[in-house]
């Protein structure tokens, strides 16, 4: 500073002197309010986030309570007609309930599975059996096969006639696929079902339920390993 002052009156030196304190408190104000301007920008920022983020919640929660009294019959429908695990005792059960309705003889039942390498593609229960009877009950429980749930395709079939006694081996695909591993953000909108979202799930839930219900195991948590209390 002294270097600086060399050559300048003393008076000058005095003035020079007690605007010093002033010019740095005006640079540190700039400085400071430079920081300051860039956080409330920030805080802006993030409110703007907060409040976009509130306002997707707001239509997510409207559009689920719209439709929570669809979702839970939705999803059990869902997932009877399209199960995440293997479903033979599913399609025997409905395959010997079918051949009951329209009375003819099912047997030589053999199912074996056929998975898939490519995850994108859904495995299946491959399902084949043989019936008896006449030819118009047999074409009317290949009728009914689309009825059930799983949902079950005729894949291939041969039609044979002995003595006015028809016999049919069949052989069927049900689909199976295991449950999503991902779910939406919190920050993903849901939008309500679309007509033809609706109409599939209302044709979905009239399929036939089989009568075998998936066994549901207790949490290793709250199983009690000495029922007895022994």
């Amino acid at each position: 500073m002294e270097d600086f002052l060399k050559g300048v009156s003393e008076s000058n030196k005095q003035i020079i002197k007690s605007f010093t304190p002033l010019v740095v408190v005006i640079l540190l104000f700039l400085l400071v309010g430079k920081f300051s301007i860039g956080q409330v920008a920030n805080l802006k920022s993030e409110i703007n986030k907060v409040k976009k983020t509130e306002s997707v919640l707001n239509k997510k929660l409207s559009t689920l309570l719209a439709v929570s009294q669809t979702t839970t019959l939705g999803a059990n429908a869902a997932l009877s007609a399209l199960p995440k695990s293997i479903p033979s005792l599913q399609v025997v059960s409905q395959l010997k309930t079918l051949a009951s309705v329209n009375q003819v003889v099912l047997n030589n039942i053999k199912a074996s599975i056929v998975g898939s390498t490519d995850p994108s593609d859904l495995s299946y229960l491959n399902t084949a059996f043989d019936l008896s009877g006449s030819e118009e009950q047999i074409l009317q429980f290949i009728k009914s096969i689309d009825t059930i749930a799983p949902i079950t395709l005729i894949d291939k079939m041969s039609l044979a006639e002995n003595g006015g006694l028809y016999t049919a081996n069949i052989s069927a695909r049900t689909y199976y696929a295991p449950l999503p591993t991902k779910i939406p953000t919190i920050t993903q909108s849901v939008d309500d079902l679309t007509s033809t979202e609706k109409v599939l799930l209302t044709q979905i839930s009239n399929l036939s339920q089989s009568e075998v219900v998936e066994p549901v195991y207790a949490s290793g948590s709250a199983v009690n390993v000495n029922p007895f209390g022994i």
